[in-house]
């Protein structure tokens, strides 16, 4: 759900139409908010190393070396050519692809560097790459939910309803803490001498190159049987939601896709048991439908017929988030967050995981 949306939570029927009517107008000031919000919220720190930092590393989220095997002339695209995103273009140059700026160049270009490695592929990951992927997901998570608390507070200025800004914010802050605790977890894991931190439940080596790219950690809702696996709106204090890490890498002749999670997370056993029962081909699925169902983090080839981007159900899956699946985000919407989440519907979208979409 894009930031203008989030307005609309709560509002009736007829207060939508109006708010719908003023978009454009609505999309201006949020992009105005967007810029004070990030200078409000960046960090004086690097977030690995600690140190002092006046300006950070433009670091990406999914390896350079995968999007420019999507690119054409260095663009490609987005999210927003699936879901109505006015302040977007549609289409984004690699060097502003899924980049966060909370680490310095340092960090970046020294830290990640075993996952980073295109010649690493050619075999399973080692515990230390799951280990350095981990930590640039939660970096991400961090970025982002650094910038969307501070821009929960100016909207609530901005606009009004201090009610469910505030209740936004709180539900933020418990994300923050969550993705911190997993940070500091990779972090040590990359500094371990012991290769038993993450447990890689699924890895896939192809033999085309796929027209997307992706990398993120994922809270997923239910398993392939309608089991909880995360209840999104349980808001007790003691309640950790869990995330799965999921990586789709396009490479120059082959593409690798694999999900892991932290050693010992028992949350997943029974969607990684019934998940290993699958074909290869509906694994591919499976992926494929969390990818689009539960994230906006992906890229795409830039030479893909953009006819595929005018599929109706495609486009309703894209525009699903875990905020979305309610009217109000004070509702028990543990049952239709299960229904929009249903894995089964994998077979209702294109798998662009599949050698019909491959780059050619």
């Amino acid at each position: 759900m894009d930031d203008v949306s989030l307005l609309k939570i709560g509002l009736t029927d007829d207060e939508k139409k109006t708010f719908d009517k003023k978009k454009v107008e609505y999309n201006k000031r949020v992009g105005s908010l967007l810029k004070v919000s990030r200078a409000d919220a960046k960090n004086s720190e690097c977030y690995i190393c600690g140190k002092e930092c006046s300006s950070f590393c433009n670091s990406h989220s999914v390896p350079q070396f995968c999007l420019q095997n999507i690119s054409v002339s260095g663009k490609l695209y987005h999210s927003g050519n699936l879901v109505d995103m006015p302040m977007l273009d549609k289409d984004k140059g690699i060097g502003e692809a899924g980049t966060f700026k909370i680490i310095c160049r340092e960090c970046d270009s020294s830290v990640f560097s075993d996952y980073e490695n295109p010649d690493a592929y050619y075999q399973g990951p080692t515990d230390k790459m799951l280990s350095q992927i981990a930590m640039k997901n939660n970096l991400k998570s961090i970025s982002k939910r650094q910038l969307e608390i501070q821009l929960y507070r100016n909207m609530a200025k901005e606009f009004g309803g201090h009610e469910l800004m505030s209740h936004m914010e709180g539900i933020g802050s418990i994300d923050l803490m969550e993705y911190i605790d997993e940070f500091q977890y990779a972090k040590k894991a990359c500094q371990s001498k012991w290769h038993n931190n993450y447990y890689l439940s699924y890895f896939e080596s192809i033999p085309y190159v796929v027209p997307i790219a992706f990398q993120n950690n994922i809270a997923l809702v239910s398993d392939l049987e309608g089991g909880t696996i995360n209840d999104l709106y349980n808001h007790l204090s003691d309640y950790v939601i869990k995330s799965v890490h999921i990586c789709v890498f396009p490479l120059a002749n082959h593409s690798v896709v694999m999900m892991f999670c932290r050693n010992g997370e028992n949350r997943y056993s029974k969607f990684f048991k019934q998940f290993k029962k699958l074909s290869s081909e509906e694994k591919l699925k499976v992926i494929n439908y969390i990818i689009f169902s539960y994230t906006e983090d992906y890229y795409f080839y830039k030479g893909i017929d953009q006819e595929i981007f005018g599929n109706k159900i495609l486009k309703e899956v894209a525009k699903t988030t875990p905020i979305s699946v309610a009217d109000s985000p004070f509702a028990d919407s543990l049952t239709a967050a299960k229904e929009t989440y249903d894995l089964n519907k994998r077979d209702t979208i294109p798998n662009f995981l599949s050698e019909t979409y491959k780059i050619v």
